[in-house]
């Protein structure tokens, strides 16, 4: 829709509901609302006509809703009408778009009058504790009523302070950790909120009174919260609806004083008690940053990798956005993580590779393993930048190994070490290819559990797979790039990507105990590829690779 038709709608919309305008933008009214049947002025500012940018609304007199406890206003945008998932509207009908968005405005505002804006208040609480820095926790969550004694510091990249981290050691990976002190985090189980007429605490006299409302883990109480302040430390309180925290702003000459020693601890204690209405606070704003807790977001704890020690051959196009992929759905976090490869990374890998130029010249396993270190500071993965089939004694010490190589060569060999040399330890052995130059992907998890072997897809070396995703009539076009680069077969990068994607879906699976079909394929060329559904595979009378040991068994 015309820019100028709809600001013209808009207007003669809002003029309609009793509006006028104000300016200074071209759509910023004031006018009245209806809440709980009585006139409420707010001020509304529509600066994007399209409405990607959210239009903001502003009560013009707070004394006009007479309540105590008012929920969704006190932030910097005025009434938070719209939920994190955000308000559609439809930009080719502006004037409906405006009377939903008063309709939002109104709906919220009728909460607190139904007797809802505790409830709310407790919901949003976080937000009524702002901080010009956040605490960023590397802790665990935990949903039972503890205390864990922890570090808080500073960390900074180029001097520059960046938040304060709460965690089990005093230096974070990647960053510049300073002013370590000692903190505590306390895990409720049940909601904080305001309490005894305290929003959030600004005074040590505050907090006290404020805590007292707060139903305290087991074996904690105001002279330990006091102590841990005293001593410059920082206390967390960590609840299902927030985490914040907070730290005690001592005055100068007492900072000068403890700083030189030239205080007793018993005296700091009685100073501070004796002016804790004049002591200010640091309040804070946290949230979670642990690798385990940002991996398992979008998994139940069961489909999480964290706890699994997994193995990956081959870190080029597949096995670098694979192993990405397991660090996100916690890979490296509890367990082990390992990488594989004795190859270079070249200037014609970068097309499809996760890696950039900069890693050009590098060791694959070894730039991908500090790529993924990039990704998180508390990513555990380590590198192997050697030929992988004569590391069999690490290999399957992992729970799990993933063959990203597409290499049909290390396919077998794998495959033969799995079911010959396999050890205890070693429960599955996962394969992920690219078939026939980018038709279609596959990957296939053999489990050593009586079904086909890698080997068995394919029993005859001339002769045809089981189950082709593609016309197996129709030749591998192989093309040579640079020297040194070998040959190269040439797909586009979603192929890759889609590979990745199969692979960690079925590591998924397995890490639940839901493996489900062994052999899946995801067709990439809708004219090249051939679907194949779904299937676990029985053994192959033919195959070289199972037959022997199915007949000892």
């Amino acid at each position: 829709m015309d820019k100028t038709k709809a600001i013209q709608i808009i207007d003669a919309t809002l003029r309609e509901k009793g509006f006028e305008f104000i300016g200074p933008g071209a759509c910023d009214y004031q006018g009245p609302i209806n809440i709980h049947g009585k006139k409420v002025d707010i001020r509304i500012s529509i600066p994007d006509v399209y409405f990607v940018e959210k239009a903001r609304a502003q009560l013009l007199d707070r004394t006009q809703i007479p309540l105590e406890t008012l929920a969704h206003v006190e932030s910097e945008d005025g009434i938070c009408y719209v939920s994190g998932a955000g308000l559609p509207l439809d930009i080719y009908q502006p004037g409906q778009a405006v009377l939903r968005i008063l309709a939002e405005v109104e709906r919220t505002l009728e909460l607190s009058y139904r007797g809802r804006a505790g409830q709310e208040m407790i919901d949003e609480y976080q937000s009524y504790w702002r901080s010009s820095l956040s605490l960023r926790i590397f802790l665990p969550k935990s949903h039972e009523n503890c205390t864990i004694d922890a570090f808080s510091f500073f960390a900074e990249l180029n001097n520059n302070p960046l938040f304060i981290g709460i965690g089990e050691k005093k230096e974070l990976r990647g960053y510049t950790t300073k002013h370590a002190s000692p903190a505590q985090v306390w895990y409720f189980s049940r909601n904080i909120g305001p309490s005894n007429g305290i929003t959030a605490p600004n005074s040590l006299a505050e907090l006290e009174i404020w805590l007292h409302g707060q139903p305290l883990p087991p074996n904690t109480n105001w002279g330990k919260a006091e102590k841990l302040l005293i001593e410059r430390g920082t206390l967390v309180l960590a609840a299902p609806n927030a985490v914040v925290g907070v730290s005690l702003i001592l005055p100068t000459d007492l900072k000068t004083a403890m700083r030189r020693g030239s205080i007793r601890a018993t005296k700091i204690r009685e100073i501070v008690c004796r002016k804790k209405h004049e002591i200010m606070l640091n309040i804070y704003s946290g949230i979670w940053c642990s690798m385990k807790d940002l991996a398992s977001r979008n998994y139940m704890d069961s489909a999480s990798l964290h706890n699994k020690s997994i193995a990956i051959v081959g870190c080029g196009t597949i096995g670098s956005h694979l192993a990405r992929m397991l660090v996100q759905s916690g890979a490296g976090v509890d367990g082990k993580l390992t990488l594989f490869d004795n190859q270079l990374l070249s200037a014609g890998n970068i097309g499809r590779h996760l890696l950039g130029f900069s890693a050009v010249g590098e060791r694959k396993a070894v730039a991908v393993r500090n790529e993924l270190e990039r990704l998180h500071p508390q990513t555990n993965v380590f590198a192997v930048d050697d030929d992988a089939l004569a590391k069999w004694d690490i290999l399957k010490r992992h729970d799990i190994i993933i063959d990203a190589t597409g290499d049909w060569n290390v396919q077998s060999s794998l495959n033969d070490g799995f079911l010959n040399e396999r050890g205890d330890k070693l429960k599955g052995l996962l394969h992920s290819w690219v078939f026939m130059n980018g038709a279609a992907v596959q990957s296939f998890l053999n489990l050593g559990d009586g079904l086909a072997c890698f080997r068995c897809l394919k029993p005859k070396f001339d002769g045809p797979w089981r189950y082709p995703a593609a016309d197996e009539h129709n030749e591998i076009n192989l093309q040579p790039a640079t020297c040194g680069d070998g040959a190269y077969i040439p797909f586009s990068v979603d192929a890759s990507t889609m590979a990745a994607s199969l692979a960690a879906r079925a590591a998924l699976d397995w890490a639940a105990g839901k493996p489900g079909k062994r052999l899946r394929t995801v067709v990439v060329d809708l004219d090249r590829g051939r679907i194949q559904k779904p299937v676990s595979p029985q053994c192959s009378a033919h195959c070289p690779a199972c037959t022997s040991s199915r007949e000892t068994n």
